[in-house]
């Protein structure tokens, strides 16, 4: 059972599923009618951590009292010790072991679930699905797969702040007093009322804004905003290089072609952006609508999307089938769909295999 699906047991049986994914939920195991076993088990224990939750140590002490009080009225006390040892072992042990078992299921359930801080909201998309949240400010985000958004409990009171590690489109609402401002690992991006894509993902070697509406400035973490912002104008992109990346490692041939002002860092000359201007955005922010723009992308930057939108692993056989270019764009396929087409245009082969997708040259 994948990790989704187990996510959606679980929202269903809370019931906070939404009205999508309940109907996903089902139709899937309508499908998949052998895991109809596996979520009635998911249920039995589901309902069984609810009833031990609401066991307290006062149960136990209550329970170990009345052992106490039977002790003290009971003839076995005229038993010799060894007698009453084996006698009364086995209940006080169940006492200890319920105890012990009991603790160790709270300390499962407490420790096992995501990390709750009462200062932040936190906001996790798993790989295979995308949300859409409003800020308390009236900010619309759409937050793409595998990615994390966190604010303060006491956003847009001082001021407008979130902490962005993946990919998420920005809806500013406009409020001249307070400056949104997205955090991410290396790089900060102040929003003046306005629309626009921010793509940091830790994995990758670059981090990239783009602006549909608005204005935006855009500096590295660290650096006095005044000497060292980068403002973009609707319809451009920045694609900023990471400190411990190697530019020639990172660098794309379409990026590089399609910018049109490079800033370099003056002590080390090191490439720090590539801007864009003019470009269609559609490619870079269309994912929210569920559309993928592919342009003449390599298999491998391809297939790093395709896992994070169907939940899946590719593998390569070898090297050369990660360079193919493709050009095009995905819409509502499924993910079986789109791996027949790429094997169709590119004449490779292919196996699939619940999450797993091997790429294979053809015989």
């Amino acid at each position: 059972m994948s990790k989704r699906i187990e996510q959606l047991f679980l929202a269903y049986l809370e019931g906070r599923i939404s009205s999508q994914d309940e109907k996903f939920l089902l139709e899937w195991l309508k499908n998949n009618p052998e895991a109809v076993k596996d979520y009635n088990e998911f249920r039995r224990i589901w309902n069984m951590s609810k009833m031990l939750a609401r066991l307290t140590n006062e149960d136990l002490e209550k329970r170990w009292q009345e052992i106490i009080r039977e002790i003290e009225s009971s003839p076995i006390r005229r038993m010799s010790p060894v007698q009453r040892f084996f006698y009364w072992a086995p209940r006080v042990a169940a006492v200890f072991l319920f105890g012990a078992a009991f603790s160790f299921f709270v300390a499962y359930l407490v420790f096992n679930k995501p990390t709750q801080n009462l200062a932040f909201q936190e906001i996790n998309t798993p790989a295979g699905a995308k949300s859409k949240i409003t800020l308390p400010d009236g900010t619309v985000v759409w937050l793409n797969a595998s990615s994390n958004l966190k604010y303060s409990s006491d956003f847009g009171k001082k001021g407008r702040e979130v902490e962005l590690e993946g990919e998420a489109f920005f809806d500013v609402e406009t409020d001249s007093s307070k400056i949104f401002m997205v955090r991410t690992s290396e790089l900060n991006i102040k929003a003046y009322g306005t629309s626009f894509n921010v793509k940091s993902y830790p994995e990758e070697g670059t981090i990239e804004t783009t602006l549909l509406e608005g204005k935006v400035g855009v500096v590295r973490d660290g650096l006095n905003v005044k000497e060292n912002e980068v403002l973009l104008e609707p319809n451009q992109r920045v694609v900023y290089f990471r400190k411990n990346k190697p530019v020639e490692e990172t660098i794309d041939a379409q990026i590089e072609k399609q910018a049109t002002e490079t800033i370099k860092t003056q002590k080390t000359n090191k490439l720090t952006y590539l801007i864009s201007k003019g470009i269609d955005t559609r490619e870079f922010t269309s994912w929210k609508d569920g559309t993928l723009f592919i342009t003449s992308e390599s298999l491998s930057e391809l297939a790093i999307k395709l896992e994070r939108k169907y939940d899946v692993k590719i593998h390569f056989e070898t090297e050369a089938l990660k360079k193919l270019k493709f050009t095009g764009s995905l819409e509502n396929e499924t993910v079986e769909q789109v791996i027949e087409a790429i094997g169709i245009a590119a004449h490779i082969d292919y196996e699939i295999e619940d999450r797993d997708i091997w790429l294979k040259e053809k015989n």
